[in-house]
């Protein structure tokens, strides 16, 4: 069975997430997917903020998204050529510490890490970042 797989490139802006959030909701439904579309677009938001952000220091670039189902899984593919960074180098964050004591940021990956089942990074000098995110989901026996 041949997989459909939808895909979005886009200029790396602020102002383009909530274009971002809208292609991960209406994939997902055109898939038949009607759960866990919030927890997707969520870490998806995270990670393409920190694209922004960091990987391309605000700077412009593109964020090209692909999405398909692979078996009882959502798949998120991210791909930028911005700066490498492993998001398993992030320590999770400490909640027991005191508020004053806390390390700025990380909460994003944490999120990320927390809403999908799976988050894994890979970068290729010439493919550039690649961070790939599974979402299982539960199939209804009719």
């Amino acid at each position: 069975m041949k997989s459909t797989q939808f895909e979005l490139k886009i200029d790396a802006k602020v102002e383009n997430l909530s274009v971002i959030a809208d292609f991960i909701a209406t994939t997902m439904r055109q898939l038949g997917v009607e759960e866990g579309i919030f927890e997707v677009q969520t870490a998806v938001d995270e990670a393409c903020t920190n694209i922004i952000q960091y990987a391309y220091s605000g700077k412009g670039g593109t964020i090209a998204i692909s999405c398909e189902l692979q078996n009882d899984d959502f798949v998120v593919i991210i791909r930028d050529s911005g700066t490498p960074f492993d998001p398993g180098s992030i320590p999770p964050p400490d909640f027991e510490a005191v508020l004053e004591e806390r390390r700025i940021g990380g909460l994003g990956i944490y999120l990320m890490r927390k809403l999908m089942d799976d988050v894994s990074y890979s970068f290729d000098a010439k493919k550039g970042n690649e961070l790939t995110m599974r979402k299982r989901l539960t199939r209804v026996k009719t």
